[in-house]
């Protein structure tokens, strides 16, 4: 009987601080303190930073205002977009997400290897953000990507829709002499309603959003029509942590801003807008097919059903679960 040989292990695997290059230190979302670790982007980046960390220049800036502690420990090792540069036996290249500035891809390379980490893709097109890098779809043999959004529910709306639906949920409130709250990432999001807004409405910014403006504005995006959290404004913004007692706010609505609001309206909220800095099911799905790569690796959040729609199309896709297992085709 002839014997069948089990599908080669994938090229990425789950280690002890995150998603790891097999038969190799460099950690691709790192957690705990690896000695290599590539940070994609400085949103949700770990409060304990790698021995030597792999980021933009724009996103060691945006760590410098969030986390000054966390970078001062770590070897910050800065990459251009499109410039390879070696690490050991490795080259390694970043390219734009499109999720926030500075966000990046990683493509890894070395001996029998051609792996692309998608991270963290945003939106393209009339989904793309209009204060990050615009993402560059790329092609390898391998494909590694991030499935937060990888259930076919979340197909998200034009970019524009929602950020007009946020102005106009700011607006009506103010009519009907209520504070409006947009509830809203600090990085990415609300950067991208001060673009749209221009002016139209002042927004009064948690800490973490004041800076990160700062910052932006530093790297070239002239961003207008916001103040501090206890100076006058229209609006107030903070992000999904925030405890609203802390101000004294009286009659008030909120808005929140999220991919999740395709699952319905979150706790507290009045109203909710599937405003993303990710790509949604579709994108992943057609990004996927035009990498031409011979196989996807998928991870985190959707991770099953985003390999099975692969799988689906002809792709060979992979999980690498969350519980340190592989779910193959069949298994």
């Amino acid at each position: 009987m002839r014997r069948v040989k089990p599908p080669l292990p994938p090229e990425v695997e789950r280690g002890a601080n995150g998603l790891r290059v097999r038969g190799h230190a460099l950690v691709l979302d790192p957690h705990g303190r690896p000695a290599l670790g590539f940070v994609a982007h400085a949103r949700a980046a770990p409060r304990v930073l790698p021995e030597r960390s792999v980021a933009t220049a724009a996103t060691i800036a945006l760590l410098e205002a969030s986390q000054p502690r966390a970078l001062q420990k770590s070897a910050a090792l800065p990459g251009v977009y499109g410039k390879p540069f070696a690490l050991g036996s490795l080259r390694l290249t970043v390219f734009p997400a499109g999720h926030v500035l500075g966000s990046a891809q990683l493509r890894v390379e070395a001996q029998g290897l051609d792996l692309v980490w998608a991270a963290d893709l945003g939106g393209f097109g009339a989904h793309a953000s209009a204060t990050a890098e615009p993402c560059e779809q790329l092609e390898c043999e391998t494909l590694a990507l991030n499935a937060l959004y990888g259930h076919p529910r979340y197909i998200f709306p034009p970019r524009e829709e929602s950020l007009q639906r946020a102005l106009e949920f700011v607006q009506r409130s103010k009519r009907a002499g209520q504070t409006p709250v947009l509830i809203a990432s600090p990085l990415g999001a609300t950067q991208d309603l001060l673009r749209y807004f221009d002016g139209r409405a002042l927004l009064r910014l948690h800490p973490a959003a004041y800076r990160a403006c700062e910052v932006y504005a530093a790297q070239g995006i002239a961003l207008t029509g916001y103040a501090r959290l206890d100076e006058p404004g229209d609006a107030v913004l903070v992000p999904p942590s925030y405890r609203l007692s802390r101000l004294e706010l009286g009659q008030h609505r909120i808005c929140s801003l999220t991919g999740r609001a395709v699952d319905g309206l979150p706790a507290g909220a009045h109203e909710a807008l599937p405003l993303s800095d990710h790509a949604g099911f579709q994108e992943l799905l057609d990004y996927a097919l035009k990498s031409q790569a011979r196989r996807v690796i998928t991870a985190h959040g959707h991770a099953d059903e985003l390999a099975a729609a692969l799988r689906q199309r002809g792709l060979d896709a992979v999980a690498v679960r969350d519980q340190h297992q592989l779910r193959l085709p069949g298994f």
